[in-house]
């Protein structure tokens, strides 16, 4: 029988290699060859151990999965329109379609924890739901995307992250012609919401990061920042009334990884009825000294959002597709699955080999 190999997460921070038969394709379902999976912080959480949505471990993470039709029944090819050979990108989430959340179109919201890469552990037949595999099942109710075939692997990898950047700053955060958009934290989503704000057509596009973020403010403004705050250097709130003439921001995007600072930071920076999307999670902390009087007198949102949705990840796709060169600069490594944990500790920055990593693919080579 023909099987898979798969980086199984067994407890926090250990890998192991297992290998697993590959399941018989029924009528309504599919599997793929995984060509590669982008890796992001929720990677680096999980790693760790800190983060589990659904059956814990051992699990086969990859949440961010591209790959090819290997084999599809007759009434899936019919729904999701691709055959043997098409290349895809699988959403995280698989929506039940009946909860409440999946009835308003919001499959974000999915009561059911069904998904890729965070979700049913390999005890959950047929084990293969995640994209640190040669090979992932394809649910029936899988939401998937056709690709184009001509793009480099690392750079369409970055669909899933692109996708989430345009849900986030422009579907949720309402960014539009002539607003101003605050980016707090420069790492691969932050980047690449910079791309979805410019697209949006943001006149003021402002990106703050630390000192140890240097290379990648510089980058931000290569992408389309227009303005790059080093929040070691100088006061955030300061910078952002200067730059506004006191106007302030209308969306602020909070990206950061574990720190605080930027969500009371951000409120500050909002104009009245301003718009305040969390999307960095701060590894189980809780927040003091929330301005709650500010929030009610100038009526400002506080938005936590997850991901992205099926509109965003088209757009995301097409954005891609007209300009991929100038999305390559994020695509700083790449890893073959065997070297799994080397690719999670440099995403982690546990390890360096001196060029600061961004965005990180991993490919399904297991040696």
């Amino acid at each position: 029988m023909a099987s898979a190999i798969a980086a199984v997460l067994e407890s926090a921070q250990n890998f192991q290699f297992r290998e697993f038969p590959l399941p018989g394709v029924t009528d309504d379902d599919a599997v793929i060859k995984v060509e590669a999976s982008g890796l992001c912080g929720t990677d680096y959480e999980q790693y760790l151990g800190g983060l589990s949505f659904g059956d814990g471990m051992p699990i086969i993470p990859g949440h961010e999965v591209i790959g090819w039709i290997e084999s599809i029944g007759p009434i899936a090819a019919k729904r999701w329109g691709v055959e043997v050979g098409d290349r895809i990108a699988i959403e995280p989430i698989i929506p039940c379609g009946v909860c409440a959340g999946c009835v308003q179109g919001a499959f974000s919201r999915c009561q059911s924890g069904l998904g890729y890469g965070m979700f049913q552990g390999t005890s959950s037949a047929p084990s293969l739901w995640g994209g640190y595999s040669t090979h992932v099942y394809l649910h029936p109710r899988a939401l998937i995307h056709k690709l184009p075939k001509d793009i480099p692997t690392d750079v369409m990898t970055l669909v899933n992250p692109l996708s989430n950047a345009v849900r986030w700053v422009y579907e949720v955060g309402g960014a539009a012609l002539g607003s101003t958009v605050v980016i707090a934290g420069p790492g691969q989503r932050g980047l690449l919401a910079v791309v979805a704000a410019k697209r949006a057509g943001a006149e003021r596009i402002i990106v703050s990061g630390t000192t140890s973020d240097g290379t990648r403010l510089e980058l931000a403004r290569r992408l389309g920042a227009t303005t790059v705050i080093n929040v070691d250097e100088e006061d955030a709130v300061a910078r952002v009334t200067e730059v506004t003439g006191g106007t302030m921001a209308d969306v602020v995007l909070d990206v950061s990884a574990g720190a605080m600072a930027p969500i009371l930071q951000g409120i500050d920076m909002l104009r009245r009825g301003g718009r305040l999307v969390l999307a960095g999670l701060k590894s189980g902390k809780l927040l003091d000294e929330v301005p709650i009087d500010r929030v009610v007198l100038h009526e400002i949102e506080l938005r936590g959002v997850v991901s992205g949705d099926y509109q965003s990840t088209e757009l995301a796709i097409s954005i891609i597709r007209e300009n991929p060169q100038a999305l390559a600069p994020l695509c700083t490594h790449s890893f073959a699955l065997g070297n799994v944990t080397e690719a999670v500790r440099t995403l982690g920055r546990e390890i360096t080999d001196g060029t600061d990593a961004v965005h990180i693919t991993l490919t399904s080579d297991v040696h």
